[in-house]
């Protein structure tokens, strides 16, 4: 069992804490609630997020789609280990993995490689150019 050292104690892990504190690997697969119960998909096949209310539709590179009974926030926490998932607008979180172009604008706007075009909202575009730079070494503005 993995352990945690705080000064003067160790407390163990659960093994539910300690998977959630590894490194994601490719091929893994999520847990999305839907109405009906769950369904897994791997998450390197997840294009984008869109929210929808209190529930977030998620499009899948095989141009299928599922409607998550959670928030685009609480959905966006269960992809926390993955650093390629990136809010660029109020209602969209995209998968840097599936970009395809940016194109320069006011707020300017993206384009996935399945050829949906997303907006990259004016409040979010200095932390989605720093995500660019982060992930792929370049792409200022």
């Amino acid at each position: 069992m993995k352990m945690i050292t705080f000064p003067n104690e160790a407390i163990p892990l659960l093994p539910v804490q300690a998977a959630r504190n590894r490194a994601p690997h490719p091929g893994k697969k999520i847990a999305l609630p839907t109405i009906e119960g769950y369904v897994f998909k791997k998450v390197e096949q997840i294009i984008l997020l869109e929210a929808e209310g209190n529930y977030t539709c998620l499009l899948f590179d095989d141009n299928s789609k599922i409607l998550v009974c959670k928030t685009l926030r609480n959905t966006e926490q269960m992809l926390a280990g993955y650093p390629e998932f990136i809010r660029i607008h109020r209602s969209y979180t995209i998968n840097l993995n599936h970009l395809e172009k940016y194109i320069r604008g006011k707020g300017g706007y993206v384009v996935m490689e399945n050829g949906q075009s997303v907006s990259v909202s004016n409040s979010r575009k200095p932390h989605f150019m720093k995500a660019l730079e982060y992930y792929f070494g370049g792409g200022g503005d």
